[in-house]
Order: structure tokens, then C-alpha cells, then sequence
């Protein structure tokens, strides 16, 4: 992390102005020397955000039909490979 202390709300982090990142890197090594378990898609890469790199996940909605999603991280609009695509409803539901 590059501090030791977090803001407690947001108005004390606005008023800080603290940077705040953190690295996380879920299971580091399996300590039976096992390979680490990688999610695909049918052998395909799984979506990531093109700007932030974040995964595709439930809570992004899908638009113009289900061709494009935006991202819950940082509202970027990407186009869905053809691989992954559904048709989404008005509401943007698959």
C-alpha cells in the first residue's frame, strides 16, 4: 500500500488529498506447489476494460444491443469481442 493510514470518509480523503493504491495479488503461490487456477472463456482471453484493464463482471452494462459494455470502473465504452456477445434487452440485460 503507499500508506499505512486510510481516510475514514470521504470528505477526509478529499481534504488529505493521500494518494491511495494498493497492489493484490490473490493466491500468490499454492503451497502444495500446484499451478494457480486461470479462468478463461473457452480459450479465449476473458474481457478486460481497453483504459483501466479492469475484467468484465456483473455489475457493467451492456449497450447498443449488447455490442458494446461500460465499464463500472471507469465508465469507458468497449466493444464486446464476438465471442462473448448476447443480446441484451432495452435495459441492457443479457
Amino acid at each position: 500500500m503507499t500508506t499505512d493510514r486510510i481516510p475514514a470518509t470521504a470528505q477526509q480523503a478529499k481534504e488529505t488529498a493521500i494518494p491511495l493504491a494498493i497492489i493484490v495479488k490473490p493466491y500468490g503461490e499454492l503451497p502444495s506447489g500446484e499451478p494457480i487456477p486461470c479462468a478463461n472463456f473457452n480459450n479465449k482471453p476473458i474481457i478486460r476494460c481497453k483504459d483501466c484493464r479492469a475484467y468484465i463482471n456483473p455489475f457493467v452494462k451492456f449497450i447498443e444491443g449488447g455490442q458494446k459494455w461500460i465499464c463500472n470502473f471507469c465508465k469507458d465504452v468497449n466493444p464486446v469481442e464476438s465471442y462473448y456477445y448476447s443480446p441484451a434487452d432495452a435495459k441492457g440485460l443479457r
